[in-house]
């Protein structure tokens, strides 16, 4: 339906004086973006105050709290006189608060909770027995699946759909359903249907509703009982609403049932270019036929309009952080800056880091922005490792961060000690102390973290989750740079460890007999699902530059905005017009796998409209990736030392309080670093061309007036002068001075043979490639992980088909018979046990069995060995490991089998596949045959996929061997973040790049 050109209330001239003081009925105002709506509503408010009506009768609702917030305080600028109060609030605030003032009509206990999805996913997690979820995947993540159930959940209740009307659908659709596929998603939906009852039922056991549920029954109230209807009609003689197309139909029903008794509703609606007509215009005619229009055309904001194209993730973050650092400096308000990205989980990391290189201080938002912050990582780690001694992770990053700072080859010692003795990482570091692998200082930070471990842990039953938390960060020592405060980026981490505080407070109130260790279970659950604790909108952070999700921005704004990722497809039209001064749209030119990005339709319909507008044309400006450039370098260093100097400056404090012999080289030394940190800010700022060389040289000669002997003494002793002038070479070179200058060799720890040649495998290639930082952590560190169930089932299935064929039945109709023996034999002896996870790999498992005896009856191919190892060189490395089934084929060839209990790839997925061109390469060096197929075996989907050979492949494996080989040797162990890897990865706790 196209939306025609209707008369409006007045003429155009007029428009807004006529909404402003519009009469009786209803009327919608419909604007693009930037047309001054908020600001309309809130002059009409001021208008029907001053015609005598009492401001508190007026009810404004908008759909997001950033834009009643803005409405409020327009409202209260405009609005002279003195009043009760205001109704003005969000969705989410305006119905709890009717709901509960009419709680006893609805016969509700007027104490209710509306718990969030977290809490909720929290409260189902604890009740995971009670959940039918036979049918629901959930692969060992139930946290990852109830989490996406929940939204749907939501959503579901946002349209005003419940479970008897799902269940109502899904059996209409059963009834049609033409095959066994069908009839299974059926009976999924089914389930679902029934798991959202259940979790109904149990909100309602616990006294709480969720948002949903706050609508349905307020709507319901207004339907069932038309004098509480016609008391809220007459106590709000005007209604009016920002954002109608935020609202849901559940949001509307409320306006629906209240216009029965009184249509005289004021609406404010957004449209976009698009000439369709909205569903929520469609809305409006059907409740309001006939209803005034208003139709606004002109935009208050008018930003001047860049297009940036980018090379790839990297560079288009540090054009940002660039242009940030050059707008500020030039007087620009930090928090008058915004960066959107489509998910700052996934996107803002790299804009995160480049913030952090220059030190522009930041606020970041969205549902894991809380656990992506440094300081409520480190506090969660020591949360998760007092409750549970044997999270290695988590003990891992209480020991290398500070206040205990254990250095990289002491925790490979650490984890030397637990793997080989089988003890969780606490108890290896109380057998730590009496190791002469240890030197004294190792030793001493060691004691430090026990100390601190013992000392909570005594004490953890003991107390209150909320009290317990505050104790802890103050016991650690995470605020304690509370003396910097003023810096907005340290009052940042001081708000981040506030928050994580508040949150256990929330979490004790609600639940008053819990436990700490129940509520680490609980943080842990939300912080894994990605879910926001308290699904706050973005709060303002005064003095750092935003960083949100572009869903996010609609009711902000500010004076500078900068829009990336505009490669990818998405809603960007929801931004809106959010800068006032300047908006520039960023996009890359490849994607982070390396392949050429095409710009969104959203960015090259605005990039074609800028070029019609601009005589000369509209031009893109392109950012190539900087590395490590002279001044990126110094405010990176810059950032790195004010941390040495706070630290240095604590423990200097300390000891003056316990004076000792060489308390005064403690002082003098942490004033050396002070003034170092001023060398930096000063060569950080140095206008003109002058050279890094000659720009030390002058500083250096200012800070000899001004340091004692004993102070410019530990100045000379400083490798910091050399680490940056040699910060203008190339990048390898410099990162081997700083790993020589604050780190150990890790050269003891790598995987090598008895011959001191080191050992790679196919398993080990790929994870070096996936992320080089991960496989410092698992085979460098060799930090120890619980195997997870799907780990253990792969396990067992490889053990099961190695014992069919290694022993196969003497009669061929008993195969399957023998292989569902095994299997139950195994399955009882691995430990697992009747939950709805566990039986559903059970299942899965007896039908891929069924499935492959029936393939293997067909099988052309003879297994002529199984687990078959191999050992071979390629240059100075040994590249070993096994193939899972070795099969000689009809006319003599041989086909290389890996078993895989994954998600099944197809023939072109595997296009470039390693590790089975290792294995080709592997039959003919280590076995002397020719192998000329190679498989993958989809247990699960009882498919086998052959891996395209290429004649190249064995150059391919040898310089990949070489490539990550040299890698491994130099100790080049940067982390490569991926949304697709990090998600699953068991480092992410202590990793770097997961933090913002």
């Amino acid at each position: 339906m196209v939306r025609e050109e209707r008369p409006t209330a007045q003429t155009p001239v007029s428009e807004r004086q006529s909404a402003v003081a519009h009469e009786g009925g209803p009327l919608l105002i419909v604007g693009a973006p930037g047309t001054g709506k908020t600001e309309l509503l809130a002059r009409r408010l001021a208008h029907l105050v001053a015609a005598g009506a009492r401001p508190e009768s007026v009810l404004m609702i908008a759909s997001r709290q950033a834009t009643a917030a803005r409405l409020r305080e327009r409202c209260e600028a405009l609005l002279t006189g003195s009043y009760e109060e205001l109704w003005i609030g969000s969705w989410d605030a305006i119905g709890e608060r009717l709901l509960r003032e009419y709680s006893e009509e609805a016969g509700l206990d007027p104490f209710f909770d509306v718990l969030s999805r977290a809490e909720r996913l929290a409260l189902l997690l604890d009740r995971l027995d009670r959940l039918p979820l036979r049918r629901h995947e959930i692969r060992g993540n139930p946290t990852g699946l109830l989490a996406r159930l929940l939204a749907r959940i939501d959503s579901l209740k946002a349209e005003r759909v419940g479970p008897t009307t799902l269940s109502e659908r899904a059996r209409a659709r059963g009834e049609a359903a033409g095959d066994e596929a069908g009839r299974e998603a059926v009976r999924r939906e089914l389930e679902f249907a029934e798991l959202y009852a259940t979790h109904d039922r149990i909100l309602a056991e616990s006294g709480s509703l969720d948002r949903g549920d706050v609508f349905l029954a307020f709507d319901c109230l207004l339907v069932e009982r038309p004098d509480v209807r016609r008391r809220i009609a007459e106590r709000f003689g005007a209604v009016m609403v920002d954002e109608l197309e935020e609202a849901t139909p559940a949001e509307r029903a409320v306006l629906e049932s209240l216009a029965a008794e009184d249509p005289s509703q004021v609406l404010a609606l957004e449209i976009g270019t698009e000439a369709e007509v909205t569903p929520a215009e469609e809305w409006f005619d059907s409740v309001h036929p006939g209803g005034d229009r208003v139709l606004l055309a002109d935009r208050f904001r008018d930003p001047k309009l860049s297009f940036w194209r980018c090379t790839n993730e990297r560079a288009q973050a540090q054009a940002v952080a660039r242009a940030v650092e050059h707008l500020v400096a030039a007087g620009t308000a930090a928090d008058e800056i915004c960066v959107l990205v489509e998910d700052p989980a996934k996107q803002g990391g790299a804009v995160a880091a480049a913030m952090e290189e220059r030190g522009i201080p930041f606020h970041l938002s969205g549902p894991t922005a809380l656990f992506q912050r440094p300081e409520v990582r480190d506090a969660i780690a020591w949360l998760r490792v007092l409750a549970a001694p044997d999270d290695s992770a988590a003990a891992a990053r209480a020991l290398t961060r500070p206040p205990v700072e254990l250095r990289s080859g002491d925790l490979a010692r650490l984890t030397t000690i637990a793997r080989r003795r089988k003890q969780d990482m606490v108890a290896a570091c109380e057998a730590a102390l009496d190791s002469p692998q240890f030197q004294p200082e190792a030793r001493e930070r060691i004691q430090a973290f026990l100390k601190l471990y013992n000392g909570a842990a005594a004490v953890m039953e003991e107390r209150r989750a909320d009290v317990f938390v505050r104790r802890l960060i103050e016991q650690v020592g995470l605020r304690r740079q509370r003396l910097f405060a003023a810096q907005p980026e340290v009052a940042e981490r001081l708000l981040g460890l506030s928050h994580l505080a508040e949150l256990a407070t929330a979490w004790a109130r609600r639940e008053p007999h819990g436990s700490t260790r129940d509520f680490v279970a609980y943080l842990s659950a939300v912080a894994e699902a990605g879910t926001e604790p308290d699904e706050t909108e973005h709060q303002h952070s005064p003095g750092a530059v935003n960083v949100m999700a572009a869903a996010a921005v609609k009711g902000l704004g500010f004076d500078r905005v900068f829009v990336l990722g505009l490669e990818q497809e998405g809603e960007w039209e929801q931004i809106g017009w959010p800068a006032r001064s300047s908006l520039v749209l960023s996009r890359l030119e490849r994607s982070a796998g390396g392949e050429a990005a095409r710009p969104s339709r959203f960015y090259e319909e605005a990039l074609a409209a800028a070029d019609e507008g601009d005589a000369e044309g509209a031009l893109e400006e392109l950012h190539e990736e900087e590395l490590f450039g002279p001044a990126e370098g110094l405010h990176a260093t810059y950032r790195a030392l004010r941390e040495q100097v706070l630290e240095a400056s604590w423990r200097a404090g300390r000891e003056l309080s316990e004076p000792r012999l060489d308390t005064a080289i403690d002082v003098n030394r942490a004033l050396a670093r002070y003034l170092e940190l001023l060398k930096l800010a000063a060569l950080a700022q140095r206008p003109g061309e002058e050279t890094t060389a000659e720009a030390i040289e002058a500083v250096n000669g200012l800070l000899r007036q001004v340091a004692t002997p004993e102070q410019q003494a530990e100045l000379d002793a400083s490798s910091l002068d050399a680490y940056l002038l040699d910060s203008e070479h190339e990048r390898g070179h410099r990162l081997e001075l700083v790993a020589a200058r604050e780190e150990p060799s890790l050269a003891a720890f790598l995987p090598k043979r008895g011959d001191g040649m080191l050992s790679l495998s196919a398993s080990d290639l790929s994870l070096y490639l996936t992320c080089p930082l991960k496989y410092k952590f698992a085979r460098v560190f060799g930090i120890p992980q619980e195997p997870t169930i799907n780990q253990r089932f792969g396990i067992l299935f490889h053990n099961v088909l190695e014992r069919f064929h290694k022993e196969p039945p003497e009669h061929p109709g008993e195969g399957l018979g023998v292989l569902n023996r095994l299997f139950e034999s195994g399955w009882r002896r691995t430990g697992f046990g009747s939950s709805d996870d566990e039986l559903q790999f059970r299942d899965r498992a007896r039908e891929a069995l069924r499935l492959y005896w029936e393939r293997e009856r067909e099988s052309e191919g003879e297994p002529v060995w199984l687990e078959k190892k191999f050992d071979f060189k390629v240059g100075d490395h040994h590249v070993r490991g096994r193939v899972d089934r070795v099969d000689r084929l009809p006319d003599g060839d041989y086909e290389l089998i890996d078993y895989k209990t994954g998600e099944r790839k197809s023939e072109e997925d595997l296009d470039d596949d390693l590790q089975l061109a290792l294995y080709r390469m592997a039959a003919r060096e280590a076995w002397g045959i020719e192998a000329s197929t190679g498989s993958y075996y989809y247990v699960l989907d009882a498919e086998k996929v052959p891996a395209p050979t290429r004649p190249d492949d064995a150059e391919r494996v040898e310089r990949t061997v070489l490539q990550v080989g040299e890698g491994i040797l130099s100790q080049d162990f940067e982390p490569r973040p991926s949304p697709s890897v990090c998600s699953w990865c068991d480092y992410r706790l202590i990793c770097p790049a997961a933090e913002a």
